[in-house]
């Protein structure tokens, strides 16, 4: 590999390398080509030799400090760039390779000064580093549960990254959209409001927007600010300023600005949007963290059977696989105690998974050494850690699981015991799951959310300022954080009803124009629009956006009518839809409703000609819903009809369904030969609780820790 002496030369001077670096072009080409050759130690010794004689040249020091950053020593990177940034602080790469290392050294909010520089220097010339550095900013803001600034860095970083990897960044956007984790008003878009500005103040607000065109957020609020002079009282203007300071990951700012907004509003439902911004914001800033214990032990195998003796210690029945590394107990706040078959215990008589406890053979590094991470809530951390006490010894402070303490197990302190995950022992109906789990609910919505002081109502309970025409958007607002909340759960609020009950205005409806790009729409812009009045274009498009963000009612609404509509979807994907609806009303715990959205599905798979094998699906889930009561009349004629249609046709599964309706202890009404024992993944399919402890938890792998999960 040569270099051309007339080409351009890469210190970036924009001389030919002729009348440049011509002089160490020999000795750079090897260090770079060691370098690509994976030898980077000894590249190394060539640049820094390179580096001390001459420390502010441009070639020399950039690459040198590209090697550093490659072998992971970002405090050298710099080091080495600190007198070329004196002598040139201009220099693009210089400047970005100097942003990328800060913020690997000082994290994103001490970096941002030197971020931005990059972002206003280097992006003309190394769109694609820019792009790169914006991505790996929006992983460190989304581990700070700083939401909306990282979906705007990856956006950002869409726009400049290479083309190859553009399909990764857009995957990874879609991801954030769809995660549920990330309370559902945070997700998805957020656009700025137009202004309406004199010509020498749309001046100042044009430069506010160049610089958010370049990544430059927290500068670019600076200038809008400005306008507040003769704005004081503009609620688009305090929205735009708190949204540019979102974007930016300072939320409690924003969240100031926010509120103001939504003070100075006159249109109530963008009143309540920027009023329930601004309290997951201050909500995210107000987590409540667990307590993390790590403790080392000699034998595994020994704890765990010491373990297994604790009543008040389950182990998951998944840490029975070999594959898996880890073995998981939860943590109950009492001894767990068997459920009768036609009894439905109290929620306060229930066992209630405080905390989790994680053993495993090696550490985070792979390296074979027994240890055992506990995280539990923090009220019941003393009476754990006693009750540990003889099993584990004492916490080994010098071991630290790098990997349990790089995550955050946090609730927001306002809700922070709201919802409780009960135990069930194995044995347990799945009728009487579904009964608690509806309790548990029902206990939320009417008696311990109304009841609980909240910060963004003064410290006031919802039921206290119920009807009071002063708290009007900030307790709708807070409806919808609840919202939010329970979205965590899959569980779906009536939000109508909930602000009918507490004396709140009805929701306006989003209206949208023929022409409109419906993912341009906000959240909760999204979630008002009347979807019986879209063409079926609009429909199907509503339709994918709404399974994107997965908000369970808005959801629900859409389903229902698409359903509604004849050939809108392709026919490929209509069960999969079928499938979404009918889980929808299982995650509602209403038995009823999924049944009869199954018997909707089933008229639809004979209209559409659905082959024998595809109807089967719906026989099957029906089944599923019909065993959690063994009283129900249609029961007997439901396993009749199905054993005339399907089962003598098809024996391995009607072995299989003999097997499952035993373990429900309930008897075939056809001749069978008994005996039977099926193991596979038929079996397993149809065996598969429909109201399990899993479908309690939140989806995702999300920073809301709430006690049980793992």
């Amino acid at each position: 590999m040569s270099l051309d002496p007339y080409s351009l030369c890469p210190c970036e001077s924009g001389k030919k390398l002729k009348f440049c670096c011509a002089d160490i072009a020999s000795d750079m080409m090897k260090a770079l080509q060691l370098h690509e050759s994976g030898q980077s130690r000894a590249a190394l010794k060539i640049l820094e030799k390179l580096h001390a004689a001459q420390p502010a040249r441009a070639w020399v020091a950039t690459s040198l400090a590209g090697v550093h950053l490659f072998l992971e020593n970002p405090d050298a990177a710099r080091h080495v760039l600190r007198e070329l940034l004196q002598e040139s602080p201009d220099h693009p790469l210089a400047r970005i390779l100097d942003a990328t290392a800060a913020l690997d050294v000082d994290g994103y909010e001490d970096a941002r000064p030197t971020i931005h520089r990059a972002f206003t220097k280097g992006v003309k010339y190394h769109p694609e580093m820019i792009g790169s550095l914006a991505a790996g900013i929006s992983s460190a803001l989304y581990e700070d549960d700083k939401f909306v600034a990282a979906r705007q860095h990856l956006a950002f970083a869409m726009r400049f990254v290479r083309d190859e990897d553009r399909q990764q960044v857009f995957m990874r956007l879609l991801d954030f959209d769809g995660e549920q984790s990330v309370p559902y008003p945070l997700r998805g878009v957020h656009n700025l409001r137009p202004l309406n500005l004199s010509a020498e103040e749309d001046k100042l607000f044009r430069k506010s927007i160049g610089l958010n065109a370049l990544g430059c957020w927290h500068e670019s609020a600076a200038v809008a600010r400005q306008l507040l002079e003769s704005h004081p009282d503009n609620a688009e203007l305090w929205y735009d300023i708190g949204l540019l300071h979102a974007w930016d990951g300072e939320q409690a700012v924003a969240a100031e600005a926010l509120h103001k907004a939504a003070d100075l509003a006159r249109d109530k439902e963008f009143a309540i949007s920027c009023e329930t911004l601004a309290q997951l914001f201050d909500l995210e800033a107000s987590q409540t963290e667990e307590i993390l214990r790590h403790f080392e032990v000699e034998s595994l195998s020994k704890l765990l059977s010491s373990l297994d003796e604790i009543p008040r210690l389950v182990r998951d029945n998944r840490g029975d696989d070999p594959d898996t590394e880890a073995v998981t107990y939860s943590v109950l706040d009492r001894e767990p105690s068997a459920i009768a078959a036609n009894e439905t215990p109290s929620l306060d008589s229930m066992p209630v998974v405080i905390g989790f406890l994680v053993c495993t053979d090696r550490d985070e590094l792979g390296q074979e050494q027994p240890l055992c991470h506990l995280a539990v809530e923090s009220e019941s951390a003393d009476e754990v850690l006693s009750l540990l006490d003889n099993v584990l010894g004492k916490p080994i402070e010098k071991y630290r699981g790098e990997q349990f303490d790089s995550v955050t197990y946090s609730q927001w302190a306002d809700y922070r015991g709201l919802y409780r995950q009960y135990y069930f022992p194995p044995e347990t109906p799945a009728r009487t799951r579904a009964q608690i789990g509806k309790q548990n609910w029902e206990s939320i919505l009417e008696e311990k959310w109304p009841s609980r002081p909240l910060q963004a109502l003064e410290g006031k309970t919802p039921a206290q300022v119920n009807g009071d025409s002063n708290f009007t958007v900030r307790l709708a607002a807070a409806v919808n954080v609840l919202d939010a909340f329970a979205d965590r759960y899959n569980y779906q609020i009536d939000l109508p009803k909930m602000r009918q009950k507490f004396g709140l205005p009805e929701i306006e409806s989003y209206a949208i124009r023929d022409d409109q790009e419906l993912s341009s729409c906000e959240v909760l812009q999204m979630l008002r629009i009347p979807v019986e009045t879209l063409t079926d274009s609009q429909a199907v498009m509503l339709l994918n956006r709404s399974q994107l963000i997965q908000h369970a009612g808005f959801m629900e609404k859409v389903l229902a009518d698409v359903l509604q509509r004849e050939n809108v979807v392709d026919l490929q994907r209509m069960p999969q839809i079928w499938h979404a609806y009918i889980d929808l009303a299982r995650d509602k715990y209403d038995r009823d409703e999924a049944l009869a959205r199954i018997e909707q599905a089933k008229q639809w798979s004979q209209r559409s000609g659905q082959k024998f094998e595809d109807s089967l699906q719906w026989e099957m889930r029906q089944l599923q819903f019909l065993v959690i009561d063994p009283k129900d009349e249609s029961l007997q004629p439901f396993l009749k009809d199905m054993h005339q249609k399907y089962l003598r046709k098809l024996p391995e599964l009607e072995e299989a369904i003999i097997a499952y309706l035993n373990e429900h202890d309930i008897e075939p009404p056809w001749n069978t030969t008994g005996g039977i024992v099926v193991a596979g993944s038929v079996s397993q399919s149809i065996s598969k609780d429909p109201w399990s402890p899993e479908s309690a938890q939140p989806t995702g792998g999300g920073k809301l820790w709430l006690p049980g999960q793992d």
